[in-house]
């Protein structure tokens, strides 16, 4: 989830504890943003700042029965990986999500990163550059694989996963061979017109090819977002035949 430490965060760390706490949850991780948008300037928060925030949390919290962790959302980090080796260096962060926010200069949040093209190609290049991710940056989960088919979706109609099989697996592949934890978002698991049906078959793609943990998060920007279509989520990873992600049973890799 993101904090006010991120631009488009809402909560204090604060008040997502408390919500999570409401919720019944046990453990949470505050992953904000760094992003490098093509416009130069680097988007990151105050780490100092915020890992001081977070000690003051986890003094007021823990007894309560959460545990925080900590953590970031790397943007594009393959593109950038002098910067991230620096970055992850210098603090030492319980979570490290790597995703993709940009292809080829365009904000993949908007339909006009299809402008004038073949929807599959952008596609293509989008697992192709995901794949790359998994094999050169030092992340622990991979975000939103689905990130594309939301705005594909609301330009085309729900992706056909078929003609782009070859390009997907080798992306859920990479990500099995080092050892990421494929995360489910489950913010568009409601949207109509739906795209489920392709999400189970991605995933029982990432279970043949040696994938297992899969985690169903709601990337949560305010605290009323928090655990959001959770139940959908778990369905389609199980009917998958994966196993919800939970940090307390699995160890994150090396």
């Amino acid at each position: 989830m993101h904090s006010t430490y991120s631009l488009d965060g809402n909560d204090t760390i604060a008040e997502l504890c408390t919500q999570a706490i409401d919720l019944g949850l046990t453990h949470i991780a505050v992953t904000d943003h760094v992003e490098w948008p093509p416009n130069g300037h680097h988007q990151r928060p105050d780490f100092d700042r915020y890992f001081d925030e977070l000690a003051e949390a986890r003094d007021r919290f823990t007894g309560q029965g959460l545990t925080v962790l900590s953590g970031l959302e790397l943007g594009n980090p393959h593109e950038h990986r002098a910067e991230t080796e620096a970055l992850l260096s210098r603090y030492n962060f319980d979570v490290v999500i790597g995703s993709m926010h940009w292809l080829d200069g365009e904000n993949i949040h908007f339909t006009s990163c299809f402008d004038g093209q073949d929807p599959y190609d952008v596609y293509g290049r989008y697992f192709t550059q995901m794949a790359e991710l998994a094999h050169t940056v030092p992340c622990d989960i991979v975000a939103h694989f689905d990130r594309i088919f939301w705005p594909g979706t609301q330009r085309f109609g729900p992706p056909d996963v078929m003609r782009m099989q070859g390009v997907v697996c080798e992306a859920l592949a990479a990500m099995a061979e080092h050892g990421l934890v494929l995360e489910l978002n489950t913010r568009f698991l409601t949207y109509a017109p739906s795209w489920n049906d392709s999400l189970l078959t991605v995933l029982r793609w990432y279970r043949e090819v040696g994938g297992t943990a899969v985690a169903v998060n709601s990337d949560a920007h305010r605290r009323t977002e928090i655990g959001r279509h959770h139940a959908i989520g778990a369905e389609l990873v199980t009917a998958a035949g994966c196993v919800p992600y939970r940090r307390q049973d699995h160890h994150m890799p090396a």
